[in-house]
This record gives structure tokens, sequence and C-alpha cells, in this order.
């Protein structure tokens, strides 16, 4: 059992099956257009490791792009 956090764009139903098979959580944010199947309420854990995964992959960016 796990968890998966990842940007909006992950959100898909073949994702989602594969994972729940696995026993992994997918965690994103919701996109604009979506019609939301549970509450918006997301854990305040949850919430505070997708901030952190933007912050990491900000990092990764810049590391990558230095000349």
């Amino acid at each position: 059992m796990g968890w998966f956090y990842g940007d909006k764009s992950y959100i898909s139903s073949p994702l989602v099956r594969k994972l729940t098979y696995k026993r992994v959580t997918l965690i994103t944010g919701m996109k604009k257009n979506m019609k939301p199947k549970v509450p918006k309420v997301m854990k305040l854990w949850d919430r505070l490791m997708l901030r952190k995964r933007f912050i990491i992959e900000t990092d990764f960016d810049q590391l990558k792009n230095i000349s």
C-alpha cells in the first residue's frame, strides 16, 4: 500500500485502475473542468505533500537547466 502524488495530468481511469490493483492511492489536484465524484476536502497531510512535490519538481527543473 502506498501513495502516488502526481500532477493533475496523471488523472486517467486506466492509471487509477492499475494503481488501485497495486494498492496505491493516487493523490492529485482536481482539474477545473472535472465534476467531483468525491468531496473536494483533502486531508491536510495530502495537501502538504502535494505542495512539497511542486517544490521538488521546481528544484529538479532548475538543476537540469543549469548551464
